[in-house]
C-alpha cells in the first residue's frame, strides 16, 4: 500500500505521511484495544455499515493480466456501489472516533505511541501537536487501509474463542 497523506486540519496544517502498517503496529493496536472494553466497542459498531463498507475495485483483463478499472470505466451500478461503500466508511469512521473519544482517557499514552509510530516521530512530538493536527492525524489513522480490518479481526477473535479482554491483554504483555 502506498503511503497516505493526512487530511489537512486547516490551511497551515503540516502534511504527515503514514507509513504502511507493520507487525509492531499490530501489537501496539492490541495494547490500545486492551484499554478499551472491546466487546462493548464491537457491539457499538454497525455491522451492516461494516459489510456495506467493503468495495472491490472492478477489474479487467489487459494483455492477459488482471488490472483495476479506472472509475470512468465503471458501470453505473459499480459507481453506486462505490458511493454506498464510501458512505458506509464515513459512518464507520465516526463510530470509531466515538469509541476512541469515549475511551481515550484510559489509553492516551498508547494511542500517542501508535500515532507516533505511524508517522515515525517521537511520542513527545505527537503529545505536543497542535490540537487540529492531532485530531486530523487520528482521523487519518482510523480511516487508513487495514485499521477497520484489524478491529474486525479482533472482534472475531473474541466472538469465536471467547477470549476476554484480559486474556488479550495478557498475551500483549508477554510480547512487550
Amino acid at each position: 500500500m502506498p503511503e497516505m497523506m493526512t487530511k489537512e486540519a486547516g490551511a497551515n496544517a503540516p502534511a504527515f505521511v503514514l507509513r504502511d502498517l507493520k507487525s509492531s503496529d499490530v501489537w501496539q493496536l492490541v495494547r490500545v484495544l486492551r484499554k478499551f472494553n472491546i466487546k462493548a466497542a464491537a457491539e457499538a459498531v454497525d455491522k451492516d455499515a461494516l459489510k456495506a463498507s467493503k468495495f472491490k475495485t472492478p477489474t479487467k483483463m489487459v494483455d492477459g493480466v488482471i488490472v483495476p478499472m479506472l472509475p470512468d470505466e465503471w458501470t453505473e451500478a459499480q459507481r453506486k456501489a462505490f458511493k454506498a461503500a464510501q458512505a458506509a466508511n464515513d459512518a464507520l469512521v465516526w463510530q470509531f472516533l466515538d469509541i476512541l473519544i469515549n475511551n481515550i482517557g484510559g489509553c492516551e499514552d498508547e494511542v500517542n505511541k501508535l500515532l507516533a509510530m505511524g508517522i515515525e516521530k517521537d511520542v513527545n512530538y505527537v503529545r505536543n501537536m497542535d490540537a487540529n493536527d492531532y485530531l486530523s492525524l487520528i482521523v487519518q489513522y482510523v480511516t487508513r487501509e487495514g485499521f477497520i480490518d484489524f478491529f474486525t479481526q479482533a472482534r472475531n477473535l473474541l466472538e469465536k474463542t471467547g477470549a476476554s479482554r484480559s486474556s488479550i491483554g495478557y498475551a500483549a504483555t508477554l510480547i512487550k
